[in-house]
């Protein structure tokens, strides 16, 4: 999955991120809202599809359809 970097500082459910950090999170809601507050670096329409794939499916690789 790609990297999701926290572009300043927050806190989700308690965990703090500063910037820099790298932002492990497991439901496609939460990245969708931090992608759209300006809480990580910018995803495009493509990037969050495939996280959003990998994310329900963890077994299959979609690392082909990124390039």
């Amino acid at each position: 999955m790609k990297k999701l970097i926290a572009k300043k500082d927050f806190t989700i459910d308690g965990i703090p991120f500063v910037k820099g950090d790298e932002v492990e999170v497991k439901d496609i809601s939460i990245v969708k809202k931090l992608n759209e507050k300006g809480f990580i670096e910018p995803l495009n329409f493509k990037e969050l599809v495939i996280i959003e794939r990998e994310l329900k499916n963890p077994t299959k690789s979609y690392k082909k359809e990124e390039e």
